[in-house]
């Protein structure tokens, strides 16, 4: 996907910064923040908006491979900061004020220099609490970059000049730059168990290497956001690290976090993309995963990945498996699935389209007049049942009160004595008249006031059933 903002890339070696000045100037705690090297792995990308001007900022893991890291991810993580700085329109080199400057140092400018972008370069000196620290700390000169901006990210101290220094040394706005801000927003939330294929989907979704993919569990750590303009929206996908069971994941280490910004993010997308392993049987954590969906009331889309494994397929076989999702699944019956194969770029694509349509009925608006109707016809169809009591249920009206996801309010003589069946009937009935796909439609039972207006004909109906 095309990208329609400036960028400015924050790059170093590990432990210098990086994420917490990522996290202050984006104005959001978004970034791991750790002194474990090699916490932030992908590029983490967010908008900064500075004095009527609007950049994204990307954070990028440090430069230097750490050891202790397995060599397939190490690549990874230099590789994305590689594509972080060849992408960017301005380059943010961080380094540690406080200390010495190690080889590490030395190298990346070094490098950055003879890839001739020291025009691109702002130098700047981190964790420089102190003004004794700015005054003595003459060794920074040395790198060939001029003279350094020292800030503290930690408490903020120099930020402001810093973006101010940005903003004059970025090119002149692109067009896209206000408007952008003005697309509606679609916020999406790739999640799952470790491997089953998250981040090799994002990166089919985008076309291109967003993401490190490794064989290694729980390779992605932080939820990474990804903004693009897909037929005039502004998406947002978030690819969440895999959720393992509580059981297996060690209290206060970063997996911990790294789980508990995925059970978040999961609470504020609009749509969330479920991912299983087509080859595989759906287990016990899938399900959880899907209830933590449900309860936070957000809209869903199951894909079921690796379709390419799937041995003899023929034209029974999606029937198959499609009874065997609705069976395992069954509380999500009204979530689409999409069979998909990531590594072979197979309807990965496809998945946009269904977001969009799924986030319209999210959005979805019915009227009191549209209400009125389905109401009618459906009682016609089929009498409220009665569930406790001996008292017959029933039904005044139903009025939507919110959306995001859709809620309504029914209006009855007793909230007690309507059976549950009932409400199942009505919402099925709402989904398929107004094509309410992948979206939790939340119902309230609310007692009918006798001081509430009411329709001549509803009363009349009512008088003559109580002559009887």
């Amino acid at each position: 996907m095309k990208n329609h903002l400036l960028q400015v890339a924050i790059v170093g070696r590990a432990n210098v910064g990086k994420s917490t000045l990522f996290n202050r100037l984006v104005e959001k705690n978004k970034a791991l923040v750790s002194p474990i090297s090699g916490t932030t792995r992908d590029r983490n990308i967010d908008l900064v908006a500075w004095r009527d001007r609007i950049f994204e900022l990307i954070d990028t893991g440090g430069l230097d491979i750490d050891q202790n890291i397995p060599q397939a991810i190490a690549k990874g993580i230099v590789k994305q900061a590689q594509t972080g700085i060849a992408d960017a329109d301005l380059i943010l080199f961080l380094i540690d004020a406080k200390n010495e400057l190690l080889t590490a140092d030395k190298n990346i400018a070094h490098d950055l220099l003879r890839l001739g972008l020291k025009n691109k370069i702002i130098l700047v000196g981190n964790k420089a609490d102190s003004l004794r620290l700015r005054q003595t700390n003459k060794e920074i000169f040395k790198l060939g970059l001029g003279e350094p901006i020292f800030i503290s990210a930690a408490n903020g101290s120099g930020v402001g000049d810093l973006l101010d220094i940005v903003l004059k040394k970025l090119p002149p706005a692109k067009k896209d730059e206000a408007a952008k801000k003005d697309l509606p927003v679609i916020k999406v939330a790739l999640t799952g168990r470790p491997n089953v294929g998250k981040s090799s989907l994002l990166n089919s979704i985008l076309g291109e290497e967003r993401v490190i993919v490794t064989d290694v569990p729980h390779t992605t750590r932080e939820s990474h956001d990804t903004e693009f303009i897909y037929h005039d929206h502004r998406f947002i996908i978030v690819d969440t690290a895999g959720i393992r069971k509580h059981a297996r994941i060690t209290p206060k280490s970063l997996e911990k976090k790294s789980v508990d910004k995925s059970l978040s993010t999961i609470r504020q997308a609009d749509v969330v993309i479920l991912v299983t392993e087509a080859q595989k049987n759906i287990d016990s954590q899938d399900k959880k995963i899907s209830q933590e969906i449900l309860e936070a009331g957000r809209s869903v889309i199951i894909v079921a990945n690796k379709w390419d494994l799937i041995p003899d397929k023929d034209t029974n076989t999606v029937n198959k498996f499609q009874k065997y999702y609705e069976l395992t699944f069954p509380y999500l019956w009204w979530a689409p699935l999409i069979f998909v194969s990531a590594k072979e770029n197979l309807r990965s694509k496809k998945i946009l389209d269904l977001v969009l349509e799924v986030k319209k009925s999210r959005e979805i608006q019915l009227s009191e007049s549209q209400l009125e109707k389905f109401l009618k016809s459906k009682i016609k169809q089929h009498r409220p049942s009665r569930g406790k009591g001996l008292k017959n249920p029933y039904i005044y009206k139903i009025v939507q009160v919110g959306i995001n996801p859709p809620r309504f309010e029914i209006h009855v003589n007793d909230v007690t004595i309507l059976h549950f069946s009932y409400l199942r009937f009505l919402q099925n009935n709402l989904r398929e008249q107004f094509k309410i796909i992948g979206t939790p439609i939340q119902f309230e039972l609310k007692k009918w006031k006798s001081d509430e207006p009411i329709k001549k004909e509803s009363w009349k109906r009512r008088s003559k059933k109580s002559k009887k």
